[in-house]
Formats: C-alpha cells, sequence, structure tokens
C-alpha cells in the first residue's frame, strides 16, 4: 500500500504544493474546532462553581466561542476553495498526461492493448483518483487529524479518558483491514470486468457493420450482457460483504462511547474531575468515534478504488521499445539507402520467427517490392523500416547508419507509409490531407490530392475539401480512402515512401487510378511496395522474395520470372491463371 501512495503522489506532482498547504489548513482547522468545547468546558465548571458571578468572564468565554467558530468557518471556506482547486486541476492534467504517454508509446504497445480497454482504464482511473482525493481531503485527512488532536488531548486531561479510547482502536483497525484485504481480488476482478465491457461494446460499435451483416446483433448484446452480469455479481458480492462489517463495527463505537462516558460519570463521582471536563471529553470523544466509523467507511472506498487506479499508474509506468536518443543523428541529406543485416524478429505474443537472418541492401532512390505468401514476413519489414519495432539481432540501417542512431522524431520525418487501410480521421477531406503537414497551404494540399488521383473524386463531395467524411472515413469508399491516404504521404514529401499492400482491397478500376499515383509519387525518393498482386510490382528496380521469414529470391521482374522452380515465378504463374490473389 505504500508503494501506492507512493505512486500517486508522483503522479499528481504539479499539485503537491497545493496539498501541503491544504493539510497544514485542515490540520489548524481541527485544532480549532477542539477550542469551542473546551471554552465550554470552562463555562460548564465555572457555572457549576461560582453560578452566575464570573458573569463578565463568561461572556468573555461565549465570545471566544463566537470567534472561534468564525475562524474555523473561514478556514473551511478556504479549505473547501483549495480541494476544488486542487480536483479540477488534477482532472485537467492527468488525461492529458495519459493521452501523450500513449502517443509517444510504441506500436507494439498499441496492438497488444484493446483500444476500448485503454480508453477505459484513462476514464475509469481518473475518475477513481479525484474521488480519491476529494474524499482523502473533505472526510480522510481532517478525521485523522481529528483523531490524533482528540488522543493527544484526552491524555492530556487525564489519561484514563486516552487510554479508554486507545482500548477501541486495534480491534477496528483490524476488523476494517481484514474485510477489505478478502475483497482484494474480487475487486480486481471487477474492474478487469468493467475494461472488458468497455473493449466488448467498443468493438461491437466499431465493427456494426460486420455484425449486422451476419446477423450478430443478439449474438453481440448477449455477450455485452454476460459480461454486464459478472460485473452485477462481484459488485453485490463486495458491497455485501461490507455491509455485514458495518454492524460489527457499529458495536465497537458504541461499546467505546459507553466507556468514555461510564469513565466520566464516575470519575466525576469521586471528585477526579469536573462536569464540564466530562461534558467536553464526551464531546470530543464522541465526535472521534464517529469519525472513525466514518474513516472505516471511507477506506472501503479508497479500497475500492485502488485497483483502477493502479491500472491507470502502470501506463505511466509503460516503457517504449523504441528510445529516442539523446544525441540522435540529424543529417542534413537523407540519401535513401537501405539496409538489413542479419535481421531476426519476433514478436512479443508469439514463439515463431517473423524474420529471420535477413540480409538485403535497397539503393537510394530506387524501387524495391518485397512479395511471397501471406505471414511470410513482408509487413513486418516495413514496420521495422519504420522503425516501430527494433529488431532482435541484427540492424536496420539508413545511409549506413543504425535506424537506432538517428533521432526518432527527424527520422520519421524522413519517410511516410501508405497502410492497406489508410486511416482516417472524423474530419474534413482538407484536414485529412493536411494531417502530415498541418502548415501546408490550400494549394499545397490540391496539389498533394491531384497527384494522388483524389481531386476528381473530392470535387463531387458535397463540400469539396471542406466535406466531413465521418468516423473513419465512412462516407468514402475503399478506394477514396487509399487516395487520401497517398495525398497525405505526398503532402508529408518523404525521402522514403512505403506502400504496405496498398491496393490489396481494391476494385481494378480504383487498383489503376492508385497504381497511376504510386508511379507518380516515385520519382527523386525510395520507394518499398509490400505486395500479393505481382502486377502492381513488375517495374520496381528490385524485388525481394520473402517465405516463412526468409529472403529465398531477389532480383527484378525479368530475372525471377526466369528462375526454373523460383517461388515468385510460381507465383507469378497462378496468379496469372487466377488461381492466386
Amino acid at each position: 500500500m505504500a508503494t501506492f501512495w507512493k505512486n500517486l503522489w508522483q503522479l499528481i506532482e504539479p499539485s503537491q504544493k497545493r496539498i501541503k498547504v491544504l493539510v497544514f489548513l485542515l490540520a489548524i482547522y481541527e485544532l480549532i474546532k477542539l477550542v469551542a468545547p473546551y471554552l465550554l468546558k470552562i463555562i460548564i465548571d465555572t457555572l457549576n462553581a461560582t453560578g452566575i458571578e464570573e458573569i463578565k468572564l463568561l461572556l468573555w468565554l461565549a465570545g471566544g466561542m463566537l470567534v472561534a467558530e468564525e475562524i474555523q468557518s473561514y478556514l473551511e471556506w478556504i479549505s473547501n476553495r483549495l480541494i476544488l482547486k486542487i480536483t479540477l486541476d488534477v482532472d485537467y492534467y492527468l488525461p492529458t498526461n495519459a493521452q501523450k504517454k500513449m502517443m509517444f508509446l510504441s506500436l507494439g504497445y498499441h496492438e497488444r492493448e484493446n483500444t476500448g480497454n485503454k480508453i477505459t482504464k484513462v476514464q475509469r482511473g481518473v475518475e477513481h483518483i479525484v474521488s480519491l482525493l476529494e474524499n482523502l481531503f473533505w472526510e480522510v485527512v481532517p478525521t485523522c487529524l481529528q483523531l490524533i488532536f482528540t488522543l493527544g488531548t484526552l491524555f492530556f486531561i487525564d489519561w484514563r479518558f486516552g487510554l479508554a479510547f486507545l482500548l477501541f482502536f486495534p480491534s477496528f483497525i483490524y476488523l476494517t483491514y481484514r474485510v477489505n484485504y478478502k475483497l482484494k481480488s474480487r475487486r480486481q476482478v471487477l474492474h478487469q470486468k468493467w475494461e472488458e465491457a468497455s473493449g466488448k461494446m467498443a468493438q461491437s460499435i466499431l465493427n456494426i457493420n460486420t455484425v449486422q451483416s451476419f446477423v450478430q446483433e443478439k449474438r453481440e448484446t448477449r455477450e455485452y450482457q454476460g459480461i454486464r452480469d459478472k460485473i452485477k455479481e462481484n459488485e453485490k458480492y463486495v458491497w455485501n460483504k461490507v455491509m455485514d462489517f458495518v454492524m460489527a463495527r457499529d458495536l465497537i463505537v458504541n461499546s467505546g462511547r459507553l466507556t468514555i462516558l461510564t469513565l466520566g460519570i464516575w470519575l466525576v463521582s469521586r471528585g477526579a474531575t469536573t462536569i464540564g471536563t466530562l461534558v467536553f471529553v464526551f464531546t470530543i470523544s464522541e465526535k472521534a468515534f464517529f469519525s472513525m466509523f466514518r474513516l472505516s467507511r471511507f477506506y472501503d472506498r479508497i479500497e475500492h478504488s485502488v485497483e483502477p487506479v493502479e491500472r491507470f499508474m502502470k501506463l505511466f509506468q509503460e516503457e517504449s521499445e523504441i528510445k529516442n536518443p539523446e544525441h540522435g543523428l540529424k543529417p542534413k541529406d537523407i540519401r535513401g539507402e537501405i539496409e538489413f543485416k542479419n535481421v531476426t524478429f519476433i514478436y512479443k505474443e508469439s514463439k515463431v520467427k517473423a524474420l529471420k537472418n535477413v540480409n538485403f541492401k535497397i539503393t537510394a532512390g530506387n524501387s524495391a517490392a518485397f512479395v511471397g505468401p501471406s505471414g511470410g514476413g513482408k509487413t513486418t519489414i516495413a514496420r521495422l523500416i519504420y522503425h516501430h519495432y527494433n529488431p532482435r539481432q541484427g540492424a536496420a540501417l539508413l545511409d549506413g547508419h543504425d535506424l537506432r542512431e538517428y533521432d526518432l522524431y527527424y527520422f520519421r520525418e524522413q519517410i511516410a507509409i501508405v497502410p492497406q487501410e489508410a486511416e482516417i480521421f472524423n474530419a474534413s477531406v482538407r484536414d485529412n490531407i493536411a494531417y502530415a503537414n498541418p502548415r501546408a497551404s490550400f494549394g499545397e494540399i490540391k496539389k498533394a490530392a491531384r497527384i494522388a488521383n483524389a481531386e476528381e473524386f473530392i470535387k463531387t463531395l458535397k463540400n469539396g475539401y471542406d466535406t466531413d467524411v465521418g468516423e473513419r472515413g465512412i462516407r468514402l469508399s475503399g478506394g477514396q480512402r487509399q487516395r487520401i491516404g497517398i495525398a497525405r504521404a505526398i503532402l508529408a514529401n518523404p525521402k522514403i515512401l512505403i506502400f504496405d499492400e496498398a491496393t490489396s482491397n481494391l476494385d481494378s478500376q480504383s487498383e489503376k487510378l492508385i497504381q497511376e499515383a504510386m508511379e507518380r509519387v516515385s520519382e527523386r525518393r525510395t520507394v518499398i511496395m509490400i505486395a500479393h498482386r505481382l502486377s502492381t510490382i513488375r517495374h520496381a528496380d528490385q524485388i525481394f522474395v520473402l517465405d516463412g521469414g526468409e529472403l529465398v529470391e531477389q532480383g527484378n521482374h525479368e530475372e525471377l520470372s526466369n528462375v526454373k522452380g523460383g517461388l515468385y515465378a510460381k507465383l507469378l504463374k497462378l496468379q496469372g491463371s487466377g488461381d492466386v490473389d
């Protein structure tokens, strides 16, 4: 638990100074809360001893009580404003920091984590941290301070009162700890199910077209409801167990109050203390026992928040697999020569090597294609060139330098990729193209669209370049989305351009338009094509054939097509006969 609070303290570092000031104010506030009851004690003892003869003193004491109450109200007002400021700040910078953290984590992390889970982890984590801080500052910290000051005061007044109060502490603390310890595993399952439910909902909505096309609405609803049923079952169990212990804790609190009162009456009857002291002791111990009970309830809530907060904190403990070197290379000019030396790679979640001792060199300014059966390692090579991953063995080089030596962000400015399915934002056509270069002029955006064969269809849209394309570009066809993706890559003006099966899911007409665009943008830059359809890479300067993660052939189209028994020639023959796409 100590580690939890230490990590949380680091997480809210921007608010630490305000929190220290707040705790100081709360300490003064709780001390002043003891003043009025103590003055009341003096008033009662004075009245008991002299009646109203000391009227002037009694009035001064009553006035002192009023002043103490006013100071208390003012401190409460300041503290509440400070609490509000702290929680609003935390609610602002934690999601911002989480989003920033995720933006700079490597692709490997994002491929392993479900999108819905990530969003829920952040949302619930922030919600529970804000709730935790509100409980701490409005209830837990003041209550703890009150208990400490009350205990000190009781020992100061009469050690027997302090000891009587202290006797009930161990059993109360043990009971509170025990119930929450027993529920820890249940709470972990509960929060895992919360993330699972969010992930399930996100997936079913994102893939609604497939869900409805295959008439799977009831199945998706049933599976989501099943997860929610598990959540309900676990929540019911947790809160029933908590409520079972409430009566036991009530018994301890009531026994403590009765013990203090009985002891006070006995001491008064023996002349060992005054009636005013009895009233004072019973008043502050009554509040303290009630606070102790409330503290146990807040502890239940805190324990309920620990699991989602810990899951949120783990996000900040994630390390990116791709590190940006402190003084990375930023050469004035990139030629675009790419070389793999003895590269072996295996994905974390796999036991099979995606690449095995691969060696090749792509001449700067050339076009190169990687072909082969599915799962051969083509896309893995593209990811390594883009520096989304590091080789497990060997090295990927650019212009003779290991990619790990380059400044990561400088390097990625020199390279652009058009994936199999271009990722389109819920924004206008103009904004989607300009994403690669937000400072680009409208003229530059239109030029990129023209080169990508996109301008013709853009003009037919209702608002042209200002047309909103919908979530993931749902209002555009697959070919239109790809051309937007190519226009975006063109606008980045990279030295190296990667087409990762950019035409594999398109009809012949769309493929033809994109093929023309690819040929136009290939001038004066290194172009890498990942392809299933061999018709799209016939004119590549270099062709590399992969099979099972190994480089089995290389050459140009003419050379490879004439290799008897070669894999490229075999694939060419199969595609020519229509047996293989």
